[in-house]
């Protein structure tokens, strides 16, 4: 096996475990509803506006309307959504309505990403559309299994490589919602230049 095969198979690697946070939640009243808080969650009262991950190595920052669910929070996953479902007193009106979840794990800084067909094939969902990449992301519309029936299948995902880590991300909205539409690889593409600035700041 090459080094470069081998690389691409890490990153792989990573991706399937990336891919496995977001899988459909059970629930009775909404998907929110069915968080529970892991063991090493942080607890704050109201939504957050950024989040400290992977003990301090990673900061994240949700795109412009979005706050962090303090509920979903672990060193590794975080869920968003837009401010005012989320309970917060302003924020969020301009946005579109959607969950957005986001998975961290670490990587070695020099490791590829996988194309956009190999992260569809590892995530389990359907061959990618819209494809926009960088040197140091992908973003990609898809379908696949929502985290609530109230959810389109049809969404957004992205990976991007920041610092030593490897980060997942994954946006639904509702049927035919701008969430769903081209607007939301803006927003995935703004919470990871927000992420990557932030991080790169400290």
């Amino acid at each position: 096996m090459t080094i470069w095969s081998s690389k691409k198979a890490t990153a792989l690697g990573l991706v399937s475990l990336l891919g496995a946070c977001d899988g459909p939640l059970e629930t009775s009243s909404g998907f929110l509803s069915a968080l529970s808080p892991a063991q090493d969650a942080a607890l704050p009262p109201v939504p957050l506006t950024q989040a400290s991950m992977m003990r301090g190595q990673i900061a994240l920052v949700p795109p412009g309307g979005y706050c962090i669910d303090p509920e979903s929070l672990t060193q590794s996953f975080a869920l968003m959504g837009r401010c005012d479902t989320l309970g917060a007193a302003t924020g969020g009106s301009g946005a579109p309505v959607g969950v957005l979840t986001v998975s961290i794990a670490r990587n070695a800084k020099d490791t590829p990403l996988p194309d956009a067909a190999q992260i569809a094939e590892a995530a389990n969902v359907t061959t990618p559309q819209d494809t926009r990449k960088t040197s140091d992301s992908i973003i990609f519309k898809t379908a696949g299994t929502p985290p609530g029936p109230e959810l389109s299948s049809l969404h957004w995902r992205a990976v991007a490589k920041i610092d030593n880590f490897i980060i997942g991300a994954a946006l639904f909205g509702p049927e035919g919602q701008r969430a769903v539409s081209s607007e939301g690889a803006s927003v995935l593409a703004q919470m990871l230049e927000r992420t990557a600035t932030k991080t790169s700041a400290r």
